[in-house]
């Protein structure tokens, strides 16, 4: 199944559009194993606006196309099959009263990850598999590299490699796929007992945090004056540019200092802060776990968010829906490698260790369903800050102890 789009603008080129309130036009024209062609437009006011709503109206797209020809007693392959869930029990997320009732959050992903698996299989029938078939996914997939951007279109041995933790995402959804179809009868049994291929052990454990030294360089970063060079009719020009993105500094302490994730900040609205407990409410709806959580307000983030622009407004904070571009121009200006926007998230909690707050707390506050996770994924010693404060505990905890040893002795 393949989605394709185009965004144009309505009328002859270079013809009057003033009379039209929303000239640009998204069209999506998705096309199905059959060749079978199901098309839909959407109107808007800027070419922008167009661009930012490309993956929703693609879920919508998705969501809304029937499943032609195909029922439970015409699925034989696996491609088969993996459209039937796409189109059934991988839809987009119902939320009622802030708690999902049907779907799945990561549909797109899931999508995403689906394909991959249908590269792999094709037109294999679903009762010839065997619980070896989910360890021949593993290489293959390990084999494929990352299928990201464009340096998925290169062959497999020019790409980046992929990690474990991704390989390992597409197993547990292929092994879900298998399980399902033995549910309903498309197997005659469970093909994926026994198999071990899911290894979480070998998976990587992310661990980047960012130090008090690159802290001051990325907030420096988001103000001020900078000199930059760019290419201009084959000559480098150098030019002072001032940038003042105060967005962005509010984005950056909310994770760091609230320890919330890229998403939960889109979404926040100016009703969830409140500036007298110092608190921000983070909704059900928006997180990952469904569950709505209170999280840490400090002074510095509310004085950021006191000076944006639009304080004392309604709605959303950020008046956009993602700020990657920024973020990857503060990490350069910055001069700061290998970090993610999601490592301030550790960040946070590894500070709150570090301080003496229990992992409870901790979890708590991050909003982890499992302590297990903050554990494995958000405490890091990468620090050294870290690492030399428990050095200290240790050495006055030993100096404690060695005072009273002439009186244990005795």
């Amino acid at each position: 199944m393949r989605i394709t789009k185009s965004i144009f603008k309505r009328g002859k080129k270079g013809g009057d559009t003033g009379r039209i309130d929303r000239p640009w036009t998204l069209r999506l024209i998705q096309t199905n194993e059959y060749g079978e062609k199901t098309s839909r437009t959407w109107q808007y006011a800027t070419k922008q606006d167009a661009k930012d709503d490309v993956e929703e109206r693609k879920a919508e797209l998705v969501a809304s196309v029937e499943c032609k020809g195909i029922g439970l007693g015409d699925v034989k392959t696996f491609r088969h099959w993996a459209d039937f869930a796409k189109l059934n029990f991988y839809q987009p997320a119902i939320i009622k009263d802030g708690r999902k009732v049907a779907g799945i959050k990561a549909h797109r992903q899931t999508h995403i990850l689906i394909d991959h698996l249908v590269e792999c299989f094709g037109d294999k029938p679903l009762a010839k598999f065997t619980k070896f078939d989910l360890d021949r996914y593993k290489a293959w997939r390990l084999d494929q590299g990352d299928l990201r951007g464009k340096k998925g279109n290169l062959d497999p041995g020019r790409r980046n490699p992929v990690s474990i933790s991704t390989v390992n995402r597409g197993l547990a959804i292929l092994k879900h796929l298998l399980i399902e179809a033995h549910d309903v009868g498309l197997i005659a049994k469970n093909v994926t007992r026994g198999s071990k291929a899911i290894d979480a052990d070998a998976e990587t454990a992310r661990t980047r945090t960012l130090t008090a030294s690159e802290e001051g360089r990325l907030l420096v970063s988001c103000s001020g004056t900078r000199s930059i060079s760019y290419k201009r009719k084959g000559k480098t020009v150098q030019a002072d540019v001032t940038a003042c993105n105060e967005y962005l500094k509010a984005a950056i302490l909310l994770g760091l200092d609230s320890g919330l994730r890229r998403g939960e900040i889109l979404k926040l609205e100016w009703k969830d802060i409140d500036f007298e407990r110092c608190t921000v409410r983070v909704l059900g709806t928006h997180t990952k776990t469904q569950k709505t959580r209170s999280t840490t307000l400090t002074e510095r983030t509310r004085a950021e968010l006191r000076s944006l622009p639009n304080f004392g407004g309604q709605g959303r904070i950020f008046p956009f829906n993602d700020f990657k571009r920024s973020w990857r121009t503060a990490l350069k200006v910055a001069g700061i490698e290998g970090l993610n926007f999601h490592d301030l998230r550790r960040t946070f909690v590894t500070r709150l260790q570090a301080q003496g707050i229990s992992i409870g707390i901790a979890a708590e506050l991050a909003g982890h369903a499992r302590i297990e996770t903050t554990q494995k994924h958000y405490t890091s010693t990468d620090d050294t800050s870290i690492i030399q404060d428990a050095t200290a505990r240790i050495n006055a905890a030993n100096d404690d102890r060695a005072a009273h040893w002439p009186e244990l002795i005795e």
